[in-house]
């Protein structure tokens, strides 16, 4: 493309507006495909996502865009997944919200290993739901990973799930700026991260020991079917389902506590309380739910 075409095309996409109909099309199509509410206060952000991903092909307008994405005849539904990606937020950091470890590690993980022999459960298994960029999951697999240092018979497993694509990639790579790890003690940093093998010397990567214990996939949340073949002993899904109206997060919740084993606790965000919805769990802590255990 000669260079005073592309210039011309990246001066449309910055002066381009997205018209409301076509933002209302674009909100429907979201909340259609993964239940994510778009509203119009954010109708700026969505123009600015979208205008990498027009410059990125090469389309001057919105209108351009919205042809090429819902134009079956290109065959290109990876277009979706980019689109979905591109309304994603991806905001995580290692041990957020740090009090929910501390109840894991205090709590829930010695009554597990107390009652053990009871439930014939031998393997403790945690869903990230929701798991960006992976600093949620890998923060689960340290703390896991030191109980079962001092407690030999407990075994654990990580599912780790989210909808964006991109997110995924960097968390199934595991590969951090050394500045992204200030909330890892330098216990935790020395022992689970090593050098990268990136020209960037200030990157490090969590190690295979840990990230074994990881099982990262894709999801959406509007699935019929979740990805669970066995209960669970807990589901992180923390700062998500503020993105959902009210009737979605009433069907998640439920599939959630249908997931739980007795006893077993969901963790949301301190933002997303469950008042009002009838799930039969009990507050444990700050926004911890436990399911009864029988």
């Amino acid at each position: 493309m000669p260079s005073d075409t592309k210039a011309s095309i990246i001066d449309s996409i910055f002066s381009a507006k997205l018209p409301p109909e076509l933002f209302e099309r674009f909100a429907q199509f979201i909340r259609q495909r993964c239940g994510i509410r778009i509203d119009q206060a954010k109708q700026a952000m969505l123009e600015g996502r979208l205008r990498k991903r027009m410059r990125a092909l090469g389309l001057p307008t919105f209108e351009a865009y919205a042809d090429y994405l819902f134009n079956r005849k290109n065959g290109d539904t990876r277009e979706i997944i980019h689109f979905l990606d591109t309304v994603t937020t991806n905001k995580t950091d290692f041990f957020r919200e740090a009090p929910h470890f501390d109840y894991l590690r205090r709590s829930l993980l010695p009554e597990f290993m107390a009652q053990r022999d009871r439930r014939r459960v031998s393997t403790f298994r945690i869903w990230s739901a929701g798991c960006s960029t992976g600093e949620e999951p890998y923060s689960l697999a340290m703390v896991l990973n030191e109980f079962a240092e001092q407690n030999p018979a407990f075994s654990y497993a990580i599912l780790a799930t989210d909808l964006c694509v991109r997110a995924l990639a960097t968390a199934k790579a595991g590969i951090y700026d050394i500045d992204q790890l200030d909330d890892v003690s330098p216990e935790y940093r020395l022992k689970y991260f090593t050098a990268a093998r990136t020209p960037d010397r200030r990157q490090l990567r969590v190690v295979p020991a840990l990230r074994e214990h990881v099982v990262f996939k894709r999801f959406n949340f509007i699935t019929p079917v979740f990805p669970i073949r066995q209960p669970l002993q807990a589901i992180f899904c923390r700062n998500v389902m503020i993105y959902f109206d009210r009737p979605t997060r009433e069907q998640l919740i439920s599939r959630f506590i249908d997931t739980l084993a007795p006893g077993g606790c969901l963790f949301t965000g301190h933002s997303e309380s469950l008042a009002g919805f009838l799930t039969g769990l009990t507050p444990v802590a700050a926004a911890v739910y436990r399911k009864p255990p029988h």
